[in-house]
């Protein structure tokens, strides 16, 4: 898996990951969160549109993810889910936990 974030200000990034997104690779992505948490951008977005495969280890980083920017006041993001990633959100109601976008352009504008 690769991760590739894009500053988009003080406050807020864009993290793709793209490949398998699973035990192997999830505390990649706990790692690059936390990063961005550290340096202050609480409002992340997650850009799952290259991410083919998620599995419950990656589930757990995003939640992770999730509860460390709402501990902060920020907010955890989603977008570009495909088939396999939409399904799974939603055979685990994650769906009703995170907001879900259909890209990168629509989450920025909340």
């Amino acid at each position: 898996m690769e991760i590739t974030t894009r500053v988009i200000d003080e406050k807020r990034s864009v993290i793709s990951p793209s490949g398998r997104l699973n035990a192997i690779s999830a505390s990649d992505l706990k790692k690059e969160i936390a990063r961005q948490v550290a340096s202050g951008r609480i409002s992340l977005v997650i850009d799952l549109k290259d991410t083919a495969f998620i599995d419950s280890s990656g589930l757990s980083a995003l939640v992770s993810g999730l509860r460390s920017t709402r501990e902060r006041g920020g907010s955890l993001a989603l977008s570009g889910l495909n088939e396999q990633t939409a399904t799974v959100f939603k055979l685990t109601l994650l769906d009703r936990v995170f907001q879900i976008f259909p890209d990168v352009e629509q989450s920025l504008k909340t």
